[in-house]
This record gives C-alpha cells, structure tokens and sequence, in this order.
C-alpha cells in the first residue's frame, strides 16, 4: 500500500504495473483474514474467488467491496502479456488504491 500512494501518480509507472501491484496488495490481505479464520483456499489469484470463501464462511463481505474483483486480470493477463487495452482504458489507478484502503481497513477489523 506504501509504494501505491508512492507511485499513484507517477507516469512513468505503467497502469499495468499499478494495477498488478494493486491485486497483489488485496489478494495478500484476503488470503491473510482466511488464514487467520483457518479457512483453506486453493492456489489462485481470483479475488472473487476468495471473496466467496470469505461469505461462504460467515465472514459478511461490505457490498461495495465486491467490485475488487475487477482487480483480478492484472494478477494473470499482465503477468502472461494478454492485458487488454479495454481494461487499460477505464482503469482509475486512485479509485485502486482507494479499494486497497477499504480492504485492509475491513480485513484489519475482520482479524481483531
């Protein structure tokens, strides 16, 4: 989260690379609450997946959380070089950022 409000308006970092970091930034924090409840997950980086495990395990998930899910392209199409120019085109990297924020507030509440 740090190097996010470090770069978030820096050009010369790619949308693509904040994006990525941005999806790592959440897939971390939603795989931390689930192990700290002892809910097993498989290997993935789809955040709509863990967000699902989080509900299907009783752990309510705020409505407006659940757009992180946009996030999850950047975990595999920029890391495999198939992002699309669509996704480049509406991704908000502040709107990012500000997901990151929520999640980890959430999460920190979630685990005390």
């Amino acid at each position: 989260m740090a190097l996010l409000e470090k770069i978030v308006d820096d050009e010369t970092i790619s949308s693509e690379i904040f994006g990525f970091h941005s999806q790592q930034a959440i897939e971390k924090l939603l795989k931390a609450l689930l192990m700290s409840k002892i809910i097993p997950f498989r290997r993935t980086h789809d955040l709509g997946e863990l967000m699902d495990l989080c509900s299907e395990h009783d752990i309510e998930v705020p409505d407006e959380l659940y757009d992180i899910d946009e996030l999850t392209p950047f975990a595999v199409e920029y890391r495999y070089d198939v992002f699309t120019p669509s996704n480049k085109e509406v991704f908000s990297r502040q709107g990012a950022l500000e997901r990151v924020k929520e999640v980890h507030r959430w999460v920190q509440f979630q685990i005390k």
